[in-house]
């Protein structure tokens, strides 16, 4: 499990800031305005990519009891992906971070199992503050 870095986006621009995802997933601390960016360089292998929601269930006066599901996304070979920005009160542990999980998309298995070697899947955490 890694500990992604947060990035502020600001006037002048942001260079990108791409980590490799790590194979046992990986978290960020989330004040609730940030958001990922995926990157998938890999030549053929789609990954599917989990945010885990921490609180998937709640009642609300007006509509009863509410689920709240894991978010996931697949990133198709070649391709980048955007989600966020993540509630904290349906994603934040306990630690008050995200976390995020990857698989390959075919077949379920974990990052570490391609058989072309080192993955080919980087994330980053982003926010913009618009204050």
């Amino acid at each position: 499990m890694g500990t992604l870095g947060i990035n502020k986006i600001i006037e002048g621009g942001l260079a990108e800031n791409l980590e490799n995802a790590a194979s046992g997933g990986d978290e960020f601390s989330n004040s609730g305005i940030e958001f990922i960016h995926v990157v998938n360089d890999h030549a053929s292998e789609s990954y599917t990519v989990s945010i885990t929601a921490q609180k998937t269930t709640m009642r609300h006066p007006n509509y009863g009891n509410l689920t709240k599901a894991n978010q996931t996304f697949a990133v198709a070979a070649g391709a980048e992906a955007f989600a966020g920005p993540f509630r904290q009160i349906a994603f934040n542990d306990s630690d008050n971070k995200v976390q995020v999980t990857y698989t390959c998309t075919d077949d379920g298995a974990a990052i570490s199992t391609v058989s072309s070697g080192t993955h080919a899947l980087k994330i980053e955490v982003l926010y913009l503050d618009n204050q």
